[in-house]
């Protein structure tokens, strides 16, 4: 299914660039990785060449803004990464109103998107470190009065994260992606170990994409600061895992699982203060998730029964968790010509008993943790990036660092890092602790 709907995203982009006469900017990217440990779910690519395409800025009053990303990985023929971030038509309607209609990243909530969250925006996840985002598809209405700002978002069109990919073939699920969490390949019946046969049921699309959201987003500013609220309803950035199983010991000798993915709808309240201290910024803010919310009747434009399903047997069990999580975040930043700093914490306010081993239900990403960030503009060619998060509870951490140059103004040059250390497994990155890398690019912008 996820394949099918990066093809159709693929063919609507071609559609909006062959239909549409757009300024175009973007860059092509080569990028090799090596290993530093051995992944639990390792590929032979390392090689992979980019196109990243974005729309320029214009003075026009009524504009076409996108954003998108495409990967072709060596040694792979059949596996590409896509993803469309942004699409989307701005009229100005009146003065200080503007409809949108499209696909765009909202900005409700910044903090969100440094702790890989994806809660209000869906990720990008090329791979699970990356801080890119892929927006909601809908109806904006964004109106400006004195110092109010309102921004409204309908929605009858749902499109799910569809990175990482994973594939069902043969009674086997894999994914090209090193990032991707499998389930098990076997499990243990009157003590004797079993393989397990996976298969997919058959989807009906339109109940996936064909999904109702509705939010909005309230600002209040002054000259230093401002105060904002969001409340949205819609479908989970990804589609949920659920599924049945039984043993067959007349045929294939297997415990089969039949995959079934679903879409569960969501509630997300959000409250943000921001205020500046001279030449420095601060934010704070309330962030609430609740799966088990409905507004009315769920608002389906169809009714999927299995939103809620779970299995048990003596030799398997499905138990995907439907809990809240509310969240407190702290950022404080200062920008100079030179360099920026950030300091980053996120606290979960709520309890957590999901298991982060649990194909069908991930830990939560953080418990009590702090982040720190550090750009560096060396000189007019060099340029340094270094972040760490910490997880004060798990002692989890996650460490990236990049060493530019600039070649030319048209010519970029990187090496990169990335580390992770994840000592309990109940971690949600205990997974992928074995991901370390470093990495060498080069960018051509155009």
């Amino acid at each position: 299914m996820c394949q099918k709907l990066r093809q159709g995203l693929f063919l609507s982009l071609y559609f909006l660039l062959s239909f549409n006469s757009l300024a175009l900017e973007g860059e092509f990217h080569w990028e090799r990785s090596i290993r530093l440990n051995k992944p639990l779910n390792q590929n032979d690519t390392v090689d992979w060449f980019g196109l990243g395409l974005q729309s320029k800025p214009t003075n026009e009053p009524s504009t076409f803004n996108f954003d998108t990303d495409l990967r072709f990985y060596i040694k792979d023929s059949n596996w590409f990464n896509f993803s469309l971030q942004e699409a989307y038509y701005n009229w100005p309607l009146i003065p200080d109103t503007q409809f949108i209609i499209g696909r765009k990243i909202v900005d409700w909530n910044i903090n969100e998107k440094y702790w890989l969250l994806g809660y209000l925006n869906a990720r990008q996840s090329f791979t699970l470190l990356s801080e890119d985002e892929e927006g909601l598809t809908g109806l904006f209405l964004k109106k400006e009065l004195n110092n109010f700002s309102y921004e409204f978002m309908l929605s009858y069109f749902y499109i799910p994260q569809i990175n990482p990919n994973i594939n069902f073939e043969n009674g086997n699920v894999d994914s090209h992606s090193e990032w991707s969490r499998l389930p098990p390949k076997f499990t243990v019946l009157s003590g004797t170990t079993v393989p397990i046969y996976y298969k997919l049921k058959k989807i009906d699309i339109a109940k996936i994409v064909l999904n109702k959201s509705l939010g909005f987003n309230l600002n209040y500013r002054w000259n230093t600061g401002a105060l904002g609220f969001t409340a949205l309803y819609k479908p989970e950035s990804s589609l949920r895992s659920n599924a049945e199983a039984y043993y067959d010991n007349v045929v294939l000798n297997k415990v089969v699982v039949e995959a079934d993915p679903t879409v569960n709808h969501h509630a997300y309240l959000g409250l943000q203060l921001q205020q500046r201290f001279g030449d420095y910024f601060s934010r704070f803010g309330l962030t609430h998730v609740d799966p088990n919310a409905k507004l009315g009747k769920d608002i389906p434009l169809f009714s999927i029964n299995n939103s809620r399903k779970t299995f048990t047997s003596d030799y398997f069990s499905i138990s995907p968790r439907y809990e809240k999580e509310t969240y407190s975040h702290f950022t404080s930043w200062v920008n100079r010509d030179f360099y920026s700093l950030a300091f980053n914490y996120i606290h979960l306010l709520t309890k957590n008993v999901r298991k982060g081993d649990d194909f069908f239900s991930d830990s939560v990403k953080w418990k009590r943790a702090l982040g720190f960030t550090v750009n560096l503009n060396l000189n007019e060619k060099w340029f340094w990036m270094g972040d760490i998060k910490y997880d004060l509870d798990r002692e989890d951490n996650i460490l990236k660092s990049e060493m530019g140059y600039r070649a030319s103004p048209r010519l970029k040059i990187n090496l990169g890092l990335e580390v992770l250390k994840a000592p309990l497994e109940s971690s949600y990155w205990s997974y992928y602790r074995a991901n370390d890398l470093m990495y060498a690019s080069v960018a051509y912008v155009f």
